[in-house]
């Protein structure tokens, strides 16, 4: 089954992940949803206001929902969660990659080290004692 397509901005993921860490308390508020405490969001380093709007588009979307005093990740909001920091570690591999066939040329040896520890071929111990290896060696 694949995940919907659901474009968060920076603030609704911070809130998705600090609400993955624990549930965040709120009271029953207006029409507009659940209200939290000012304080429990500057303790979380959250602004108030953001929390209060990215709170209700987390719950529109289906994320988080309101339960029992707190507000909480759904199995969605998860999954919706480590997708996008799953597609940030790809993209931070892909980098790496790319950084290794710049620097082939002039560094072949590290070029191929750090292909086939980005791929998983190798591990970090082997790629710095090939490293180190490669330094000593001349």
């Amino acid at each position: 089954m694949s995940l919907p397509h659901i474009l968060l901005t920076d603030s609704q993921s911070h809130l998705l992940a600090e609400l993955l860490l624990a549930p965040l308390p709120v009271r029953e508020g207006s029409s507009r949803g659940p209200e939290v405490n000012e304080e429990d969001s500057a303790a979380r380093g959250l602004d108030h206001d953001t929390t209060l709007v990215d709170l209700s588009r987390l719950i529109a979307f289906g994320l988080v929902v309101h339960e029992a005093g707190s507000v909480q990740v759904t199995d969605l909001g998860m999954a919706v969660h480590y997708e996008k920091q799953l597609g940030v570690a790809q993209s931070h591999l892909g980098d790496v990659v790319r950084f290794a066939t710049a620097v082939e040329g002039s560094h072949p040896r590290l070029a191929q080290t750090l292909r086939l520890l980005a791929q998983g071929e190798i591990s970090l111990r082997t790629a710095v004692t090939d490293a180190v290896s490669t330094e000593q060696g001349g």
